[in-house]
């Protein structure tokens, strides 16, 4: 996708990946800087330590509290949080109205945290977050309720405890901001409340994105996975670094002759 950015606007630029290790992150980012990169994505499990280990910041990110690009500047690197625009923007094009939404998004991760922040500035109506590690989706919702101005209902739960789904099915949309891409069946358990017409938004795409969307089919309900989100969070990672227009056409079909 960004190689053929690159190519269509006509820069001199090859995009790459890395596999770097979590105790390696500061030295590999050290090193990048010192050989010259311009700019960098960085993904699960980095994207808080990417924050921390940023020279500077936009309010975006430290509100967040996650960073997924990074640019070059003289002194380090400065850190951006393309998440969130990125999720909107998917679910304006989905027309997906956030705005008064009953929400649960599983997951607590730097996805999450951007997908929470995201729709905070919507203002949807609730927002409940189910995380693997109940304490992880705690300080999630603290940290966010502490730092954002909102009159959202904001709750957290382990995602091994059972949902109450007494006065039946209430959440207008599921945001699957999980890295395992199988469904567990602790999880299943959670699909119970989406409302009939709600919609399941899974950040994971391509392969990754089969076992949820089988269960999606098979329990009546829309889906969509998170090709759109990685073209719009793309798209504003390369104006980040570039200073130019994305092509977004161009970025479009590159993913589309991938998948």
């Amino acid at each position: 996708m960004q190689n053929a950015a690159f190519a269509a606007a006509g820069i001199d630029a090859v995009y790459r990946a890395l596999e770097v290790p979590a105790d390696r992150l500061e030295s590999t980012l050290a090193t990048l800087h010192a050989e010259g990169y311009e700019g960098l994505n960085v993904t699960l499990p980095h994207k808080e330590a990417a924050l921390r280990l940023a020279v500077s910041a936009t309010d975006e990110a430290r509100a967040i509290g996650a960073a997924n690009t990074l640019r070059r500047s003289a002194a380090g690197w400065e850190a951006h949080a393309t998440d969130a625009p990125g999720f909107l923007a998917w679910m304006d094009a989905r027309g997906v109205a956030l705005a008064g939404a009953q929400v649960l998004l599983l997951g607590a991760g730097g996805a999450a945290r951007s997908v929470t922040w995201a729709l905070l500035s919507r203002r949807a109506a609730a927002i409940d977050v189910a995380s693997r590690s109940a304490a992880r989706a705690r300080t999630l919702i603290a940290e966010l309720d502490a730092n954002s101005a909102h009159w959202t209902r904001l709750t957290s739960a382990a995602l091994s405890a059972a949902p109450s789904v007494r006065e039946g099915p209430r959440w207008d949309l599921l945001v699957r901001a999980l890295s395992p891409e199988d469904v567990t069946p602790e999880e299943e358990r959670w699909w119970a409340g989406l409302a009939p017409r709600g919609m399941v938004a899974d950040l994971n795409y391509g392969a990754r994105a089969n076992p949820a969307r089988s269960l999606a089919s098979r329990l009546g309900r829309r889906y969509e996975d998170g090709l759109e989100m990685l073209l719009q969070q793309g798209a504003l990672s390369f104006t980040h670094w570039t200073g130019l227009p994305a092509p977004i056409a161009a970025m479009r079909a590159a993913l589309q002759a991938a998948g």
